[in-house]
């Protein structure tokens, strides 16, 4: 009995830190995107012009890459950047790893890694030459590659404490949502049968690894056009006009409850049958990610050092 008491604390707090992480991943998000918007409302007028013609700006002062708003914004977004690396730094230094779990420093390191060449574009008042130019773009391919290794890194199913958990772990719970589904009687097992389906795990084996990344995604975007037919079919007129055409919730609790458990289902079979494939590209993709990023990491030391050599009005820097 106490063995099951902690287990079950230790879960609610599991749960409490993560509805914790939700909240300062919103009030995080909302702050970079509040303040990129506010930017570029700010000087649009002056990032529209042509390149010649900025000089005359009443707000050439402020914005250029050595003004003193243009200045601050190189240097936040290299900022942002050091604190990427923190991702891979906590790692390999044993006080940085007990702090928080890899999926929240996951999180913060993917609005981080969007954030930051937005607001190095603007920095550099989106002239991109030279080493400045280079380290810009590489920053861009950093970024993107980034978005692929979030959605990868989502792919592997967790546990609360973001340790990933093994096929039986998975099989075991997709054999749950299954029963639990077992008990509804909204829908046909033809229904069900349409929206759960999902290649078999031989022939996703067959599959390349681009391939792979390519249907999964289809699957995931399926995904919501079948949610929605099964919506329309368990609402009704009035239930369909409500969820917008089954896009949203229908309001009738029944058909929510079961509409959550065929997405868990889904989402959960697909990445079952993934996960091997998962599991590789999610390696290959580390040997592609990092390189990019310290090539980066160069580039903008090498940047910073000669501006500051040469001096601020200098280099592409006026």
């Amino acid at each position: 009995m106490p063995v099951m008491q902690s287990s079950t604390t230790m879960r609610d707090a599991a749960r409490k830190k993560e509805a914790y992480h939700r909240v300062r991943l919103r009030i995080t998000t909302a702050a970079s995107i509040l303040l990129l918007v506010a930017i570029g409302v700010y000087g649009s007028g002056y990032y529209l012009l042509p390149f010649d013609q900025r000089p005359f700006s009443d707000k050439y002062a402020m914005l250029r890459p050595s003004g003193i708003i243009g200045l601050k914004l190189g240097f936040f977004g290299t900022a942002l950047f050091v604190m990427l690396f923190l991702y891979a730094v906590r790692k390999v230094v044993p006080w940085l790893g007990r702090i928080g779990v890899a999926k929240h420093w996951m999180d913060f390191h993917v609005v981080a890694g969007v954030s930051a060449p937005i607001l190095i574009a603007f920095h550099a008042s989106f002239k991109f030459h030279g080493i400045a130019g280079i380290a810009f773009w590489l920053m861009v391919a950093v970024a993107l590659s980034g978005f692929i290794g979030r959605y990868l890194y989502a792919q592997i199913p967790r546990s609360l404490t973001a340790v990933a958990l093994s096929l039986d772990e998975l099989q075991s719970t997709e054999r749950e949502l299954a029963e639990d589904l077992l008990s509804q009687s909204i829908y046909t097992t033809e229904q069900l049968n349409r929206a759960l389906r999902v290649p078999t795990a031989e022939q996703a084996r067959r599959l390349g690894l681009l391939v792979a990344i390519g249907e999964m995604v289809a699957l995931d975007v399926l995904r919501v056009f079948r949610i929605a037919a099964l919506r329309r079919a368990g609402s009704g007129v009035g239930g369909t006009i409500i969820s917008v055409g089954g896009l949203f919730s229908s309001g009738n609790h029944e058909v929510e409850r079961v509409v959550r458990l065929i997405r868990q289902k889904s989402a959960l079979s697909k990445r079952v049958v993934f996960l091997a494939q998962t599991q590789r590209i999610f390696h290959l993709w580390h040997v592609i990610h990092r390189p990019f990023s310290y090539a980066f990491a160069v580039l903008a030391l090498v940047h910073i050092a000669v501006v500051l050599g040469l001096g601020f009005g200098t280099m592409g820097f006026r």
